[in-house]
């Protein structure tokens, strides 16, 4: 697994997502509709396919003999993409109402590792007998410093990247993308974390 393409990668698909909804956004503040299409359907899709991508890279963690493609053939077989689509969708609208972990530092990394767990799931649940996706004491205390840590590297570089695109592309309100931008690539060792707990049962 070659972190240096992961980051890559996933960098790309983060800003060429964020940068869609941010488009798309800034265009219907142009022409007067209303965003809230926009914002609660359409922009939290993007940012799941967004996630699919990021967590295709990191699911070889799972499996050295496995690639990003086997993440993405799993999906397709009998409907499953539609079926995880639909699933972190609902997900996301759940765990906006849930106070402390409706933030995307939570929210986020939650999402992704929901994806890993029923990917998992669905490629060894048959070769598995106790097959077990609730992670260990340990693993969720490292899971949790990696999400705090994410939170306060983000509080402080979407400041000034927020301020510098709303300075430079004249908009407002660039912080909350930026920030999400920003949550999607740090949740990598989270995601890592969580795959190396899960390869242990497959050894």
């Amino acid at each position: 697994m070659n972190l240096l393409w992961i980051t890559l990668v996933t960098a790309t698909s983060v800003i060429l997502g964020t940068g869609l909804c941010f488009w798309i956004i800034q265009r219907t503040h142009e022409i007067g509709s209303p965003t809230w299409v926009f914002e609660t359907i359409l922009c939290p899709v993007i940012r799941i396919l967004v996630l699919f991508i990021i967590v295709s890279q990191v699911y070889p963690a799972v499996d050295a003999n496995a690639a990003s493609t086997g993440f993405w053939s799993i999906l397709f077989q009998q409907g499953q993409f539609n079926h995880l689509i639909n699933i972190l969708f609902f997900a996301g609208l759940l765990l906006s109402f849930i106070p402390v972990i409706s933030h995307p530092v939570f929210a986020l990394p939650i999402q992704s590792l929901l994806t890993i767990a029923l990917v998992f799931h669905w490629q060894y649940a048959g070769s598995i007998a106790s097959l077990q996706l609730f992670p260990s004491m340990a693993t969720i205390l490292k899971i949790t410093i990696y999400m705090m840590l994410a939170y306060f590297v983000t509080r402080e570089l979407c400041r000034y990247i927020s301020r510098a695109i709303d300075t430079r592309f004249a908009v407002i309100g660039s912080i909350r993308l930026v920030s999400d931008a920003i949550y999607l690539v740090l949740q990598i060792p989270v995601m890592l974390v969580y795959s190396s707990f899960l390869k242990l049962q497959l050894t």
